[in-house]
């Protein structure tokens, strides 16, 4: 009887954990498809204590008992070992509620939540960019060929070129950072069309994950060289080649981003705290992202990752930003990963 391979094993761990996390999500009542649906959810923090609040979509039949409100609010406090942080955690579901009333849940208590705040109204920031597209070539724009987006900060086009050798097309200091082509007929910006993350809902063999994170690590250290700080380093900022060789660090817009790291602040505030060491944090949660093919429900769902990327996980995922390694550091540890 043969033994099973190193990289076969490694899939099939993945496939569980996948399958372990996919029952969870799809037994929790926290949102759909077994909750109602969400119309918002935020994250801040009052007298130390961290607060998820969800603004669910309420029932026809509850209008009337809740003067006409959209939503119904729930806060749930991360305690953990509590009714609320387990909520949090995908352990165990949202208790029957009053669908006409809102909620506080705070450990194991659930008190009515007077005076809830009202579902987030968030402005468009998109500044005048013009003098910043006007040094930029205009290309004529193939559907097939290209993909475009509408700018809506400065930075990110200041990004893109910094990263191409300050012109456009330019040459790239890093074949894993998106590369900007120039501008269409109405002002969009244009880059080369690749593959969006979906490439990941698939499980891989090991050395596919390990030749994509030192991609990614490659393109990451690029834009640390240039100062520039990510801040939104997730598997949705990923592209990827048609053949799916390449990956490549998208979304440089440099403004608002993860807060996931905990030295990051969970107030709505541009000078949130973003360095470097907060970067490496989003690496270690962006690299279980690629290996689950999703981003959790909650920041508070355990994914374990698989060895031998386990290690390197935790280690860009310590608490304390100085305990965490350089990128350098973290590149060493996955090439030293041995692939039979």
């Amino acid at each position: 009887m043969s033994q099973t391979a190193p990289q076969d094993v490694f899939m099939e761990e993945v496939r569980r954990l996948r399958a372990a996390y996919e029952k969870q999500r799809d037994s929790t009542n926290l949102v759909p498809p077994t909750g109602r649906p969400v119309l918002d959810n935020d994250i801040d923090i009052v007298d130390g204590i961290v607060y998820h609040t969800y603004w669910y979509e309420r029932t026809s039949n509850t209008a009337a008992d809740s003067q006409g409100e959209e939503c119904q609010v729930v806060r749930l406090a991360d305690i953990p070992g509590t009714l609320s942080g387990d909520i949090l955690r995908l352990e165990r579901n949202l208790p029957p509620l009053d669908p006409g009333g809102d909620y506080n849940i705070i450990g194991d208590d659930i008190h009515r939540l007077v005076n809830p705040p009202p579902l987030p109204c968030f402005e468009d920031d998109s500044e005048d960019i013009s003098a910043a597209l006007a040094s930029l070539p205009e290309i004529e724009v193939d559907p097939d060929a290209h993909f475009i987006k509408k700018g809506k900060y400065a930075t990110e086009i200041q990004n893109l070129l910094a990263c191409q050798g300050g012109s456009c097309p330019g040459v790239p200091k890093s074949a894993h950072v998106i590369r900007l082509l120039g501008k269409s007929l109405y002002g969009e910006l244009v880059f080369e069309k690749f593959t969006p993350r979906y490439v990941l809902a698939a499980v891989h063999p090991l050395s596919k994950y390990k030749a994509w994170i030192l991609q990614l690590i490659d393109g990451l250290r690029c834009l640390h060289s240039l100062e520039i700080i990510h801040r939104d380093l997730r598997i949705d900022n990923l592209v990827f080649s048609r053949d799916n060789s390449r990956l490549l660090i998208c979304d440089l817009e440099s403004r608002w981003g993860n807060r996931l790291a905990p030295e990051i602040s969970r107030r709505p505030v541009l000078d949130a705290g973003w360095t470097k060491k907060s970067d490496i944090y989003d690496l270690g949660m962006t690299i279980k992202g690629m290996i689950y093919g999703n981003t959790p429900i909650t920041n508070l769902v355990e994914w374990h990752a698989p060895p031998p990327l386990d290690d390197i996980v935790a280690s860009c995922l310590r608490i304390s930003p100085e305990d965490r390694p350089s990128l350098d550091e973290v590149y060493d540890m996955v090439e030293n990963i041995k692939i039979h």
